[in-house]
């Protein structure tokens, strides 16, 4: 039978063990609970698999015919799933989307018409499992401006769908008479090859010239920027000062391709007639400042808006 000092010494040694044995346990099982938060956090915060549905911002119809836009669905994370696809239009407006279904990434067709003129827009939906997004892209007829001019009309179709704020400032602008015998005042064979026109200080060709160019209206418009629309010849752009939200009464027709315009200025209309009438006004006699020597030669006498042609 051990001494009672030898039993001392196997029960503190039996104790030592059993305290080691439950620090193991313990570090064993913080080790564990550590593992699973970090594993239960990193599943939370993980990117998961998605993916997103783009359209055009704004699609420009005519009564009557249909009108045919891209859509775009991008997978994101390895999203790998079917997108159930769907298009809703407003009251007047038919909507349909084909193909109906999207593995992955792929394209769509968005085609909408209306038999009468107007403003709509247009839901695309796309469903996957617990995953919706969708789309609201506005949807309207042209406006249309008969700008009459010393060497005759030129007709513009403006787009509201894409630039609805700049489009209701012109057309506000046009129908209180604003534009009445405003000369264009900015004639530029290149960089960029445009003629300008919109700024009261030039009524009647007449003011001081220094003036000419610095004029405009209130309030201002902000950019409106469409990825669809560009500055290339017969497209109008919306002039404005260093202040990207500062555009509101010149506006400029451009007779060349410009695309280093692109956005930086809001286009909003095109030229649907023939360019003669612009190509006049281009080729008239200007200073060294892109000025019109002979102002009375090139005037805009007023702008019509129609509904229709």
């Amino acid at each position: 039978m051990p001494s009672a000092q030898k039993r001392r010494v196997l029960e503190k040694t039996r104790k030592r063990e059993k305290r080691g044995r439950t620090y193991l346990v313990a570090i064993v099982l913080i080790i564990i609970a550590v593992g699973i938060g970090w594993y239960v956090y990193a599943s939370a915060t993980a990117p998961r698999p998605d993916f997103t549905i783009a359209a055009p911002v704004g699609v420009t119809i005519h009564a009557g015919t249909p009108t045919i836009s891209t859509v775009n669905v991008t997978a994101v994370n390895q999203f790998t799933g079917t997108i159930l696809l769907s298009a809703k239009g407003s009251p007047g407006l038919i909507a349909s989307i084909n193909p109906s279904s999207v593995t992955g990434s792929g394209t769509a067709i968005l085609t909408t018409s209306a038999t009468t003129n107007g403003s709509y827009t247009v839901t695309v939906t796309g469903v996957s499992g617990s995953l919706t997004h969708s789309v609201t892209p506005n949807v309207a007829t042209p406006v249309f401006a008969t700008l009459s001019t010393s060497n005759g009309t030129i007709v513009i179709e403006l787009y509201q769908a894409q630039a609805p704020k700049t489009v209701a400032n012109f057309v506000h602008l046009a129908e209180s008479g604003f534009y009445n015998n405003l000369t264009w005042h900015r004639i530029l064979q290149a960089n960029p090859a445009i003629i300008q026109t919109g700024d009261p200080n030039t009524r009647n060709g007449t003011g001081n010239r220094s003036n000419w160019g610095l004029g405009g209206s209130s309030p201002t418009v902000p950019l409106e920027i469409d990825s669809s629309l560009h500055n290339n010849v017969g497209y109008l752009g919306m002039a404005r000062s260093q202040a990207l939200d500062s555009g509101s009464s010149q506006f400029y027709i451009n007779m060349a391709d410009n695309n280093a315009l692109d956005g930086g200025y809001t286009v909003f209309g095109k030229v649907i007639g023939p360019m003669s009438a612009a190509t006049a006004l281009w080729k008239a006699q200007v200073d060294s400042q892109g000025q019109p020597i002979y102002a009375y030669a090139v005037l805009l006498t007023g702008v019509t808006i129609t509904n229709s042609l």
